[in-house]
């Protein structure tokens, strides 16, 4: 069981099914897609049972849940409605990886203002469906439902707006779509579920990966601009990555994980100082130390398996020092 203290009247089953009904209320809609989530779902939804919430906690953790069903419950639906996503290809799509808090939402950010790309729009990671031209965005749902999420979330932890600002209309990660499927760092890495985690990182990622493709085929449906992606966690994937994108253009940064590595725990502690009453920080380092140590053996082993070409490695020093030499390099 978590370390946290079990709640003895919890029932995991009411707790499951209220959440999917909660969705299905919010959308209307009924069909969650393959029963393969529910496993997971599962495994992170008895985490509601720890006493080691604080007050908004709980709530928040359950809300997550609840907003990854929603987006489950839109794609299944836009898939039915326009199957012709499946024809879609995503040719030699750029992709930014690495470790966290080397640059890759920088360089992200800065490579989106370039119009010849597209982007998953944060919003459309937990509202899956065509995108809608951008002047129709404000009479959108899941538009209008991410923009008071995220403010919400700022109130909250409001030095997030500086470690790493969300902004409903402007891309986000490929993780915010990952998640939707319950096999995710997103989980691991934000919540103290340490059997999640062991179950999470012994898991093949790869049909997960062309579950991403085909979120992302679905998005770009009406726009033919190369796709321009981001997760720092296809650096922990890159098999994956690249049997989903077999011809797609790596971007690794790199930064002195002495400097990444605690900045990466320091922005991890200020939410789990909102989460829970008295969080054991102490978990963040040696974790992740962990997990982006494998992340970075398993990717020295998998790149002499493609093109050398394939792969740009970019050190964060260049990036910080000439951002636009390095915009010209890629």
């Amino acid at each position: 069981m978590d370390e946290q203290a079990e709640k003895t009247d919890f029932d995991l089953d009411r707790a499951i099914d209220e959440m999917h009904a909660e969705a299905s209320r919010r959308t209307g809609l009924t069909d969650f897609g393959p029963d393969d989530y529910r496993k997971p779902f599962a495994m992170l939804a008895a985490h509601l049972a720890s006493n080691g919430f604080s007050d908004i906690g709980q709530g928040g953790y359950r809300e997550d849940l609840i907003v990854a069903l929603i987006g489950r419950l839109v794609r299944e639906d836009e898939w039915k409605k326009h199957p012709e996503y499946k024809r879609r290809a995503i040719p030699a799509p750029l992709v930014i990886c690495g470790v966290p808090r080397t640059g890759t939402t920088a360089l992200h950010k800065l490579l989106s203002v370039d119009p010849q790309f597209q982007g998953l729009d944060n919003w459309l990671t937990s509202w899956p469906k065509p995108r809608p031209a951008r002047a129709d965005w404000d009479k959108e749902q899941g538009y209008r439902d991410a923009r008071a999420r995220l403010e919400r979330f700022f109130e909250l932890i409001p030095e997030m707006r500086v470690s790493h600002e969300m902004v409903a209309d402007e891309v986000d990660e490929c993780l915010q779509v990952l998640r939707l499927d319950f096999v995710a760092n997103h989980y691991p890495s934000s919540y103290d579920v340490p059997e999640y985690d062991a179950w999470y990182q012994a898991q093949d990622e790869k049909p997960l990966y062309h579950r991403l493709a085909d979120t992302i085929r679905l998005i770009g449906l009406n726009d033919d601009r190369t796709w321009l992606l981001k997760n720092p966690g296809h650096f922990a994937e890159i098999d994956a990555l690249l049997d989903a994108f077999p011809d797609a253009r790596v971007i690794i940064t790199h930064r002195d994980p002495v400097k990444s590595i605690p900045s990466l725990c320091s922005v991890l502690s200020g939410v789990r100082r909102m989460l829970y009453r008295d969080p054991d920080l102490t978990k963040l380092g040696p974790r992740d130390v962990a997990y982006w140590g494998g992340a970075k053996r398993r990717t020295a082993a998998a790149r002499p398996r493609y093109p050398a070409g394939q792969f740009l490695d970019i050190d964060h020093r260049d990036f910080h020092r000439d951002p636009m030499g390095i915009v010209r390099r890629i």
